[in-house]
């Protein structure tokens, strides 16, 4: 094991050592920066503490720890702001696994407090650092100016009690519109069905409005057969698809002179061209620990900073509200 304090590695405790809690205790302890473990199941964070070589602490001995620089918390999104709030307040510097919080006011509150702790705030939005939405924003140019997003993440399950679907799973893809669009929408509409519970829709349509014309729609489910996660970005001269359900060699797929025109009519074009971007194969939890740790190293503001959660969380607030109102009406 890396001695963390002689290579000058951050020293990270993971709070939280549920599915998505290993992985990421996983890739710290990859990284040689991983401090410690803890776990609501004490039984669970003593044995991950035994498979990786580090201490099982209760979370009043890991803010209070002064030789642990950083918390990552993947825990329920409810415990959100008063888990980071507190770590903040402590010193430590802090990622927040998505859904960064549940509302805009605990957002607003926990990035002003990290300005004035002067300390990291980050949230687990990984797909920014996916080899293949780098890729696409490299190739944006070649898909000209931008008409329509729209994106598709289903699945069957795991269903939330304490958030929707769109908290769940569309806030990976709000993330990554908001960073192609670089504006907040002007409208956000939002409609679904509670099949299940009958207050958290289970399966439901978001649409967003920017200038320019420009929209997205997004459509999230737990309740379909077959598991899709597709971010397809349209252009006047250009589509890219991103499919993370596929191979690496088929990610990511480039579509140029999909329509030709006549008179102001556009006309499917049969002999489009499509090509399939070649991607570095790594792993975008790893990339991303990375960042969190290189950020607090050179105090660098994070790719998917607090502000850049709070700006996902505006628009899942908002779409929650569209949501109530259609339920009302």
């Amino acid at each position: 094991m890396i001695d963390l304090k002689k290579e000058g590695i951050p020293r990270v405790a993971v709070i939280g050592c549920g599915a998505w809690g290993r992985n990421l205790i996983r890739n710290f302890s990859e990284l040689g920066a991983l401090a410690a473990v803890c776990d609501e199941d004490g039984a669970r964070a003593v044995a991950l503490a035994s498979q990786f070589g580090v201490s099982a602490l209760s979370e009043d001995q890991i803010i209070h720890d002064p030789a642990i620089d950083a918390v990552v918390f993947a825990t329920h999104a409810p415990a959100h702001a008063p888990q980071a709030e507190r770590a903040l307040k402590a010193g430590k510097h802090v990622y927040l696994e998505k859904p960064m919080v549940l509302s805009v006011a605990d957002a607003e509150n926990l990035c002003a407090l990290a300005k004035a702790q002067e300390r990291i705030l980050m949230v687990g939005h990984i797909l920014h650092y996916h080899p293949a939405f780098i890729a696409l924003k490299e190739h944006l140019p070649a898909l000209g100016p931008l008409k329509h997003i729209y994106a598709n993440r289903l699945g069957l399950g795991r269903f939330r009690h304490h958030e929707n679907v769109f908290w769940d799973l569309s806030s990976h893809d709000i993330s990554l519109i908001l960073s192609l669009t670089k504006e907040r929408p002007l409208s956000v509409e939002a409609q679904g069905q509670a099949y299940i519970a009958t207050d958290k829709p289970a399966s439901a349509l978001m649409t967003l409005t920017f200038s320019n014309h420009l929209t997205a729609h997004l459509h999230a489910s737990w309740l379909s057969p077959f598991k899709e996660q597709k971010f397809v970005v349209i252009g006047d001269y250009g589509i890219a698809v991103f499919d993370d359900c596929k191979p690496w060699a088929e990610k990511l797929h480039i579509s140029t002179q999909c329509l030709t025109w006549k008179g102001d009519l556009p006309h499917a074009n049969d002999d489009f061209q499509t090509r399939a971007i070649v991607l570095d194969a790594g792993e975008p939890l790893k990339n991303e620990c990375l960042h969190f740790l290189a950020c607090i190293e050179n105090g660098e503001t994070p790719l998917t900073s607090g502000e850049e959660g709070l700006g996902v969380t505006d628009v899942l607030e908002r779409a929650e509200k569209a949501l109530c109102l259609r339920r009302a009406s």
